[in-house]
Parts: structure tokens; C-alpha cells; sequence
């Protein structure tokens, strides 16, 4: 442990103290997996503790959800996976904040012991930039909500499961093929309580539920050359290599391959991908830690995935459709028909983001010096829009030296997603900080991480968002030039139907 990660720690125990010095909680957090993994350990921790506790989700830190949060001065308020960027909106509040996120810049910094801190006094605000963590690859918000937990009380180390589930689907684990910094204390900690075994093993999705040859199929993550996006592609190259791929008049799953058929797909993938010319990074990324959950509060019941991967993407579907009781109670170990529903709200989350791939694909993205971008207005929900530009952005259909920009009518306003990479994160991309001033640029906000942010901003400022957008990252490309753009650039109206 690093004298970063210690003060970091010794952080958590301080708002240890206010936790449990608290006669009633009010929790608010994100909708994805890892917002609502940590609304799930902070509500387990009040609920162990004796405190009168409720959660509370949102989607995004809009006027009325702050004016909901404020209305809530009469307790502690304690929010996980959102804040950071906004903090000065809180000021008076009793409030922790477990985030990470890039906090907002314009807020007082204190210096004390060593330890950066926001001057906001009444606010205990635990976020790893604060102490020179990279808060998109070392540590998710599932996991500082778990460090505060474990200095709650040591016997909540049994949420380290469940918190690296949220680290996990926060895609913590893939610039470098395994869980680092303190995610990997987290890990540490889940493998001393026996909650996770870890493997190496590919990391496509899907090697528990999905049928062999679709696993392959629908690999976005990394793209196959010549078999993801291809119907029957996968069906031949499998018979192509000799594997025996069905059993009882089904196909296997990945983890039913025999292993020397395993090691043969994989080395074809490698092979293929060499050919191509595709990054060694990319390469690289086929094998890495896969995490196995074994959840000591959960329920028995053999549909549940153990994939940390899977699990995750069973609570997404959840968040994404507003089923976020649902999400929560698969958290805190809930199976049977708590579980129905989440494998229902999962196929339905399959097809759409399916529907949405193709129409994006049909219609094209827009383009701009530094970005492409698509707009899919009402057609599909508003949820996915970053589930659709990250799988675009490590797609062989897209501009890989330019950010993918999403866009998706939302109660009223824009939905604004946008990813970049880690090629584009290393020369300069930071997109927390360019969407936060695009978005501000046209009365919106915005924020995130330096690979992935979005926004909310006003119908009809989508233009004026992307110009401005386009100017930032230009300027942190260290650009030729950061001209305007051009008058006959393609703007994002809405698609013919």
C-alpha cells in the first residue's frame, strides 16, 4: 500500500465516523451497475448499523434532483457515484460523498497533512483524484463506498463481492486485463473472505449464458476479424477448427469447451488479429483475470451468473429500464423472482441495444475533425446511448482516432454520451474536462472521466455542443490548429424515419 492509498484510507475512516454517528440516512446513486452496487453497500451498511435508511436513484444530477437532494438537510445524506462534479450545489448540506469522478475544479482545495481536500466543511467527500488516484482505471464508486464500509465496521468485508461487481462493470479491469490500485486492495480482501476466485481466461462476454458460436458472434470487445457481426461465421470457423461445439442438442458455452478447444479458438483470434493489423494492446486484451462471485449473503439459485462481468451486466439491464429495486435486490442477495425479472429486463436490454447498433450503422455517424457522432432521438431509450457509443468506439465501423459522441431525447433535453480510448486518453484526451465545458458552453452540464463522459444539455444545442466540443479536444490533442469548423459540416438533425 502507497502513502496515496493510505491517506485515502485513513479518509474513509473519518467519514466512518460521521456514518456512524448518524441517526437517519438519506442515499442517493447512479443507475449503472457500479452507482447501484454502492447505493447497495451504503444501504446495507445503515441497515447493519440500526439506522433508519432510504435509497434513492438517480439518473442524472439535474436542477430537480439537486432540489430533491437539498430537501433532504433534516439527515445525512450520503451519495455514491455522483456529486463530485457539482459539489459547490451541496454547500450547507451534511453530506459524504462517495465518487470518482473528476471533481469540479472551480471548488476550494485544502491542503491538510498531505491529504487535498474540498473547503466545503459540512461535506465529507471521499474520491480518489483527491489524493492522485486515477479514479477510471484504480478505483470504481462500488469500491470507495466498499473502503468506507470496511471502516464502518471490518465484518463488511463480505461486500467486497459485490463491490468489485460494480468495479467490474464500470469497466475498471480493461485498459489493463486485471483490477489495479485499489480495486485490487478490494480483490485482496474478497479473496481472504472467499467471496471471488479469479482465472485467467478470455475476456469476452458471455462465457456462462451465451451459446459458443454467439459468444463469438457478439464480440464487440475485442472485434473479431471476419466473425463478430457475422451470422454463421462463428458456426464455421468453429467446425473449421475440428471443435465439437454441441452437446444434448445444444451448443456449449465457453466455459463447457473442452480447454484444448478453448486454446485453439484463441489462437486463431490472435493469429487472425496479428494478420490484420490490429494493436498488440487490442491483442492483448482477448485473455486477462476473469472474476468468479461467491456471494456469502446471496440466495442459492444456479441462474445466477458468477461471471463479475455478467453479474454486472444483469444489474445495468436492471438500472437502464428503471428497475432499480430490482438491481438492488439482487445486490443484497436476493434471487427467485427477483432474478426472473432481471433475466427478463436482460433480454430486453440484448435486443435493444441490437435494434440500435444496426440503425446506427445504416444511417452513419456524422463527422467532425475530432469526433463522429449519431443521434437517436426517440427511437430508442435514452439509457443506452453510452452503451451503443462504446461498443461503436471499439468497433472496425468508426474512426478510431476520433471520440464517438451519442445522442438521445431525454424527459425534454438531450442525453449526451461520448467515449473515447486509451490510445487518444495518452496523447492528451481528457473528456471529463471537454464535455464539462461544451456542456456549460450552452447551459447544460456535464462531466465524467478523461475515457468517458456525458452530459444533459437543451433540445436544439446539439450543434453548438459538438462545435464547442470538437475546439476542446482539439486544444488537449495539441492540434496543428484549432480552426473552426467548416460551414458545410454535417449536422445532427433529427434521421428520417
Amino acid at each position: 500500500m502507497d502513502n496515496k492509498q493510505k491517506l485515502f484510507i485513513d479518509e474513509s475512516r473519518r467519514i466512518a465516523k460521521v456514518i456512524r454517528d448518524a441517526s437517519e440516512i438519506a442515499i442517493f446513486t447512479h443507475i449503472d451497475a457500479d452507482g447501484i452496487t454502492s447505493g447497495s453497500i451504503a444501504y446495507q451498511v445503515a441497515l447493519r448499523l440500526g439506522i433508519r435508511a432510504e435509497i434513492n436513484f438517480l439518473k442524472k444530477l439535474d436542477d430537480a434532483a439537486v432540489e430533491t437532494i437539498r430537501s433532504r438537510k433534516d439527515c445525512l445524506i450520503w451519495m455514491n457515484d455522483l456529486g463530485s462534479g457539482y459539489i459547490s450545489r451541496f454547500s450547507g448540506l451534511k453530506m459524504v460523498i462517495a465518487d470518482h469522478h473528476e471533481p469540479e475544479i472551480e471548488n476550494p482545495i485544502l491542503t491538510e497533512n498531505g491529504r487535498t481536500r474540498l473547503a466545503e466543511s459540512s461535506i465529507c467527500h471521499l474520491n480518489a483524484h483527491l489524493f492522485g488516484i486515477e479514479g477510471s482505471t484504480e478505483i470504481s464508486s462500488s469500491t470507495t463506498s466498499y473502503f468506507i464500509a470496511r471502516s464502518v465496521d471490518n465484518r463488511n468485508k463480505d461486500l467486497s463481492a459485490i463491490a468489485l461487481v460494480g468495479a467490474i462493470g464500470d469497466l475498471q479491469d480493461s485498459r489493463f486485463g486485471k483490477l489495479t490500485g485499489m480495486n485490487r486492495l478490494v480483490l485482496e480482501d474478497a479473496l481472504s473472505e472467499g467471496c471471488v476466485s479469479v482465472i485467467r481466461d478470455t475476456k469476452f462476454y458471455g462465457k456462462e449464458t451465451r451459446p459458443l458460436s454467439k459468444l463469438l458472434e457478439y464480440s464487440v470487445d475485442p472485434q473479431i476479424p471476419g466473425v463478430s457481426s457475422d451470422p454463421g461465421a462463428a458456426s464455421r470457423l468453429l467446425e473449421s477448427l475440428g471443435i465439437d461445439y454441441r452437446v444434448q442438442g445444444r451448443e456449449k458455452t465457453w466455459r463447457e469447451t473442452d480447454i484444448d478447444d478453448r486454446r485453439k479458438i484463441v489462437s486463431f483470434i490472435v493469429q487472425k488479429m496479428i494478420s490484420e493489423g490490429i494493436p498488440a494492446e487490442q491483442i492483448n486484451s482477448i485473455v486477462g483475470e476473469t472474476y468468479l462471485i461467491r456471494d456469502p449473503r446471496a440466495e442459492e439459485d444456479d441462474r445466477m451468473p458468477s461471471d463479475a462481468k455478467e453479474f454486472a451486466t444483469l444489474i445495468n439491464a436492471c438500472g437502464r429500464y428503471e428497475k432499480y429495486d430490482t438491481g438492488l435486490n439482487l445486490c443484497l442477495g436476493r434471487r427467485g423472482e427477483v432474478l426472473d425479472s432481471a433475466l427478463s429486463l436482460l433480454d430486453e436490454h440484448r435486443r435493444n441495444v441490437a435494434n440500435t447498433i444496426r440503425m446506427v450503422k445504416l444511417e452513419g455517424l456524422g463527422q467532425m475533425s475530432t469526433l463522429q457522432y449519431f443521434h437517436t432521438t426517440d427511437r430508442a431509450p435514452d439509457s443506452i446511448v453510452g452503451t451503443i457509443a462504446g461498443i461503436l468506439m471499439k468497433s472496425k465501423d468508426v474512426n478510431e482516432a476520433k471520440v464517438v459522441v451519442g445522442f438521445a431525447y431525454s424527459e425534454g433535453k438531450v442525453k449526451v454520451s461520448c467515449r473515447g480510448n486509451t490510445e487518444l486518453v495518452g496523447i492528451g484526451l481528457n473528456l471529463a474536462e471537454a464535455v464539462r465545458i461544451a456542456a456549460e458552453s450552452v447551459g447544460g452540464i456535464g462531466g465524467g472521466h478523461s475515457i468517458a463522459a456525458g452530459a444533459t444539455i437543451d433540445v436544439g444545442q446539439e450543434q453548438n455542443f459538438l462545435n464547442s466540443l470538437d475546439r476542446q479536444i482539439a486544444q488537449q490533442l495539441r492540434a496543428e490548429s484549432a480552426a473552426p469548423i467548416s460551414a458545410n459540416s454535417s449536422s445532427p438533425q433529427e434521421p428520417k424515419q
